[in-house]
């Protein structure tokens, strides 16, 4: 418990603050006056110290992100000379586009960490302990949770992937039995195979299951380059999901709030260290492409504000740039209830991602 509770804060602050620090450094650059460096939101728990700057450093009471609060970034102090809204547009752009990047840039660093640490998973390979369960799934709705090692289809004991999936192929279309190794101690489970199982090729992604694998070690160039294309393949997956979200292509079950974050953290604790740290490098990409989507309040809306004012050349009005936060906020207050909303009832009727 006291294990899954370090993991979730540690990762919680470490992504938080390298996001705001990217913010802080450069504003820095630009002679901003930072006022305060703040992890969470509400109230102030805690004032850690005031920098020699007049920065204050504090920890706040709810854990749903952290801020850098700049002066001048309300209209009425758009002229001091130190402020945010007194700095060229480059250099506004600059300062809010520094924070998705550092989390784009921190969790490139966290995958070439645990490629060179810990080897890259080995496609050929898999082992029979589950990585993660798909949502809404055969294996999600059997109970099946991340980090259960798999150990007998129905009366058949199953020692690799092609064996596990022979013995489900044989069940097509019935409802056979699981045994499975959860915390020291063997479980079973009933699991509902589909009746077009043999022939969609994919036996273990149509039930839901990703496997963990084995991990080889690779030469630097090929962990590096591996961690950059996670980095780019991470943040269009999330794009790509939110447009068909609003397209309505998607499918908003898909949506996770904190509730389903802390819960894979604490899932994802049982696999150790490395599996913790790979998952805390894929949400430091998934903050940073969040962060950069063009809804207003998110940097991505600042900058989607920007360049509306470079193509005016001037600035919006207070009043319009009120209003485009305002229907910001309501948009992202939206998909946080819905998204909590879901948790909760995952939470009540036991389909939370475990």
């Amino acid at each position: 418990m006291w294990v899954t509770v370090i993991y979730l804060f540690g990762v919680f602050v470490l992504l938080v603050a390298v996001h705001e620090l990217g913010h802080l450094w450069a504003a820095r650059q630009f002679k901003m006056k930072i006022e305060e460096f703040a992890i969470g939101i509400g109230p102030v728990l805690a004032r850690l110290w005031r920098g020699r700057d007049g920065t204050t450093y504090t920890i706040r009471a709810l854990p749903l992100g952290g801020f850098v609060k700049i002066a001048g970034m309300v209209p009425q102090e758009q002229h001091r000379e130190d402020g945010f809204l007194s700095k060229p547009l480059y250099a506004r752009a600059l300062t809010i586009l520094a924070g998705p990047i550092a989390s784009l840039l921190f969790g490139f660093i966290l995958l070439s960490i645990v490629g060179a640490g810990a080897g890259l998973p080995s496609p050929q390979n898999p082992t029979l302990q589950v990585r993660f369960v798909s949502p809404s799934t055969p294996a999600h709705q059997a109970g099946v949770c991340i980090g259960d090692t798999l150990l007998k289809v129905g009366n058949l004991t199953v020692g690799n992937l092609e064996e596990f999936e022979q013995a489900i192929a044989a069940y097509a279309g019935q409802t056979t039995t699981l045994l499975l190794r959860r915390d020291h101690q063997q479980i079973t489970l009933k699991l509902a195979v589909p009746p077009n199982i043999s022939r969609s090729g994919k036996i273990s992604q149509t039930l839901g299951f990703v496997w963990l694998h084995e991990r080889e070690h690779f030469d630097p160039a090929t962990v590096a380059s591996n961690a950059a294309l996670t980095t780019v393949a991470v943040p269009v997956g999330v794009w790509q999901g939110v447009f068909w979200i609003f397209t309505g292509k998607g499918d908003f079950q898909n949506m996770g709030s904190l509730i389903s974050i802390a819960s894979l953290i604490e899932a994802t604790a049982q696999l150790g260290f490395w599996e913790t740290l790979e998952f805390a490098a894929m949400f430091s990409l998934m903050l940073g492409a969040i962060n950069l989507l063009p809804i207003p309040v998110l940097d991505g809306g600042y900058l989607l504000i920007f360049l509306i004012e470079a193509i005016r050349r001037r600035r919006l009005s207070p009043e319009a740039f009120a209003w485009i936060q305002f229907l910001g906020m309501l948009i992202v207050m939206a998909m946080c209830l819905g998204a909590i909303s879901l948790d909760i009832y995952r939470l009540c009727t036991g389909t939370l991602i475990r």
